[in-house]
């Protein structure tokens, strides 16, 4: 019914239209059929159709469980476990159908080794190459090596002993869902349930559902500029999820990490989408700060320093750990030809940087081919699972250096003179300044520095870059009959930047043929500077006595304390006879 306030006209001029009352007719016509037409679109949502499948009655729709690897079961007493280098298929699947659910519960006490050395492949229309190939971990969003805290989203879940996947995975023909166990030595103990549900005919428009995992460390600079994926043909891009991890001090709670554009080209076109920062490439900002669970974003894991507890702090050394995801449902990155997802960190204004960082990423898309994509080779499970890729270090050939050195002739060695330092080969110094002998040390910090008092007679040393540790060879033949040990005095510099000083000191055996490595220690050096500081570290070398033995002794970057002033000061490097 119309209103009763009178209506101010359009225009002047003569309507030449419909009347009013069918003009709202019409309108509302039109609003209805669009409103119907937006509500049945890909995406609508449940502000749509959605809503109404939940409420709507249908009869003849054929659905059904693949169900397996439960022998506690009577009828499952012969189903296939999966052992070390096997595989069993969770489901074989004739089409057109749509896989709804994927199910896998983990025993209590998974493992990174089962994590990531147990692999999820699905098949599509008897394709020779999977379009899914994933650690099974990652593949529901549980990241760095499973150590994700539980959550929930649209498309997967950890829960209480399991995971759980939504991703919808339409198929034509036929689909194959394999788990393949990559270990020698762990059986993957847990029980699988495939939810699945038959089409009344497909669909051309329907894509098929594709993931990948990679894992790349690199040098993160200043001028990094990396791609993590490259897909061609046609389809969209659904989420990514990423496991992010750093022990770079100098990028601890991932200072500089995430600074990283984000550019993803489509079909060519350059930066199509662009986010200043992975952060808000995610949809956060100002950094990873805290763990937070959204339907399509979200962080279930941040191990970074804000995040710990005062005892943590102990031991937690500049370790960084992220797991974090995102979907763009509410609008799928569409490409007709190619897709590339890059991050470059070379516009960032923040000086030189330098850091060894480990990204292990997934990607989820749909597309219009059952087959094509090539994954990348997994590593085998002792990479594949490690906490953080190891760093490549710059480091001579120290087998080819200790044959060529002269053994000493002396036991020990407490640079007492000048001439003490050429009983040792050093390598790889920060340039110009290192390495110096110090006959008393002076209670002053600046350019070179000094150690903590009480001490006469010292070597320092200080490590060429992230990427070059010092090195410190002592050449030495040990006496028979009797249990030697390598003595080591060292100190950091106490005095510029007072407490803000550490470093990363190992010291090992090289018996001529391999080098075998004690374990690594923090040094800090301490404040207020004081002769407690000093640290005497000792390691036995019995198994190597009566033989003739390289002592490598290995200053490197690192500690919670960052990047400021990683320089060593040696008392002594000896050999003793207790």
């Amino acid at each position: 019914m119309l209103s009763s306030k009178r209506m101010r006209p359009v225009a002047r001029r003569k309507s030449v239209g419909l009347r009013p009352t069918l003009q709202l007719v019409v309108l509302g016509l039109v609003g209805f059929l669009a409103g119907a037409a937006w509500a049945q679109t890909p995406g609508a949502g449940r502000q749509g159709i959605d809503l109404l499948d939940v409420a709507r009655v249908r009869s003849g729709v054929r659905q059904g469980t693949e169900a397996t690897i439960w022998t506690g079961d009577k009828r499952y007493r012969d189903a296939p476990q999966l052992k070390p280098r096997t595989s069993i298929t969770l489901a074989d699947l004739k089409g057109p159908a749509v896989i709804t659910l994927l199910h896998v519960a983990k025993a209590p006490g998974l493992n990174a080794k089962l994590a990531r050395g147990v692999v999820m492949e699905i098949y599509f229309d008897g394709a020779k190459d999977p379009a899914v190939m994933c650690p099974v971990a990652d593949f529901f969003g549980d990241g760095c090596n499973a150590r994700s805290m539980e959550f929930s989203t649209k498309f997967f879940e950890v829960v209480p002993f399991a995971w759980n996947a939504y991703f919808p995975m339409p198929f034509k023909t036929a689909a194959r869902i394999v788990l393949r166990n990559d270990n020698d030595d762990q059986t993957f103990w847990g029980y699988y349930v495939v939810e699945w549900q038959a089409l009344p005919e497909w669909r051309e428009d329907l894509g098929y559902f594709h993931a990948t995992w990679r894992r790349k460390g690199f040098w993160l600079t200043d001028e990094s500029r990396e791609e993590f994926l490259h897909v061609t043909g046609k389809g969209h891009l659904l989420g990514r999820q990423f496991s992010i991890a750093t022990d770079a001090p100098q990028y601890a709670n991932y200072n500089f990490v995430m600074e990283g554009n984000n550019e993803v080209d489509v079909d060519g076109r350059t930066r199509a989408l662009e986010y200043l920062g992975s952060e808000d490439s995610f949809t956060f900002s100002w950094g990873f700060q805290h763990p937070f669970i959204g339907h399509r974003a979200g962080m279930p894991l941040v191990d970074v320093d804000a995040t710990r507890s005062p005892e943590q702090k102990k031991t937690a050394g500049t370790r960084s750990r992220l797991s974090i995801y995102r979907f763009h449902d509410h609008m799928p990155i569409r490409f007709d030809k190619e897709v590339r997802w890059f991050i470059d960190w070379s516009n960032e204004t923040f000086g030189r940087q330098k850091g060894w960082v480990d990204y292990a990423t997934v990607f989820y898309w749909y597309q219009d081919s059952p087959a094509g994509f090539r994954h990348e080779p997994l590593p085998p499970v002792a990479v594949r699972c490690l906490d953080v890729l190891p760093k490549p270090e710059k480091t001579p050939d120290l087998g080819k250096v200790l044959q060529e050195m002269p053994a000493d002739p002396g036991l020990e060695n407490t640079f007492s003179t000048a001439a003490d330092c050429n009983r040792v080969r050093i390598f790889q110094c920060w340039p110009k300044l290192h390495p110096f002998w110090i006959d008393r040390p002076q209670p002053k910090g600046g350019h070179p520095g000094n150690p903590n008092p009480g001490r006469q007679g010292i070597l320092a040393v200080h490590a060429e870059g992230d990427d070059a540790p010092a090195l410190v060879l002592r050449k030495v033949a040990l006496p028979a009959g009797k249990a030697p040990v390598l003595r080591l005095v060292v100190s950091g510099d106490p005095y510029e930047g007072p407490g803000r000083s550490d470093f990363l000191l190992q010291a090992g055996v090289h018996d001529g043929k391999q080098l075998q490595w004690f374990k690594e220690e923090l040094i800090d050096a301490g404040t207020p500077p004081d002769a407690k500081n000093w640290r005497t570290l000792e390691y036995p070398l019995k198994q190597y006595a009566g033989k003739t033995i390289g002592i490598v002794v290995k200053v490197s970057y690192g500690g919670p304390k960052g990047v400021f002033n990683e320089e060593a000061f040696f008392d002594e490097i000896s050999v003793v006879t207790p």
